[in-house]
């Protein structure tokens, strides 16, 4: 009980902290309707050819120009906050969390806390980012979209605080607004991709869960739930890694 009470603080001390995070909660506000809306606001209602997954094979749709930007654009905002939350999260915790280890916190009762709070930014910045896409474009199989959002989201918030652990806060800022533009935003968008991937387009952050995304959203059926599965299985391996990395930066600290 004692465990579960100081794990409740730590995880109450870190939602306040990001919750004084100007920054964070201004892109948070700002980041979706610039954009999300706009890119719905200012597509031209053309139908263009999109490269996906149909009835097991790689084929190629054509859906409204607007539509594609929807299931683009909603990753990229979505991977950029956590991104930065993540990197936030990390930063600050190198500072909170060592004048707790100081009156006695265990390093695995951080650990639990601060990915308690990114988990909970996770799920409030999948929510908006979808929320504000919902407004001018539903996906077809919403809850596969929303799934692969989630994933997607996670995984760059840990990205994010492996970041934060490694590189300073401006270069860290950097990265994180560049990465999921480049990610997403050019090499996993179907108007892009032209051909099969090269391999190491494949093994991008983005790669497994935006391809769901695309086929949720885009056309009749899911075709593409292994690639679900992947996705998850990048997560647990970027978790691992950031678990590890956090809990060595606390027992420094």
């Amino acid at each position: 009980m004692v465990v579960v009470n100081r794990i409740a603080t730590a995880f109450a001390i870190g939602l306040r902290e990001q919750a004084r995070n100007y920054v964070l909660v201004a892109l948070l506000v700002v980041l979706p309707v610039a954009f999300i809306t706009l890119a719905f606001a200012v597509t031209q209602e053309v139908s263009m050819p999109v490269r996906t997954v149909v009835d097991g094979a790689t084929a190629t749709v054509h859906r409204p120009m607007p539509d594609v930007h929807g299931v683009i654009m909603t990753p990229i905002t979505s991977a950029l906050i956590a991104g930065l939350a993540g990197l936030f999260l990390m930063r600050e915790a190198r500072a909170t969390d060592g004048r707790l280890a100081v009156v006695g916190y265990r390093a695995r009762e951080l650990v639990l806390a601060r990915f308690g709070v990114l988990a909970a930014l996770t799920f409030v910045v999948t929510a908006v980012a979808v929320g504000v896409m919902l407004v001018d474009f539903q996906p077809t199989h919403l809850w596969w979209f929303l799934a692969a959002m989630l994933v997607l989201s996670a995984t760059y918030g840990l990205l994010g605080m492996l970041l934060g652990a490694v590189v300073s806060r401006l270069a860290g800022l950097w990265i994180m607004l560049i990465l999921p533009m480049l990610d997403v935003g050019l090499f996993q968008d179907p108007l892009f991709a032209n051909s099969d991937p090269a391999w190491w387009v494949t093994l991008l952050p983005a790669y497994s869960t935006v391809r769901v995304m695309v086929d949720a959203g885009l056309t009749d059926a899911v075709d593409t739930a292994a690639s679900l599965g992947l996705g998850v299985a990048y997560l647990l391996v970027v978790a691992a890694v950031a678990v590890a990395v956090f809990y060595r930066t606390t027992r420094v600290a």
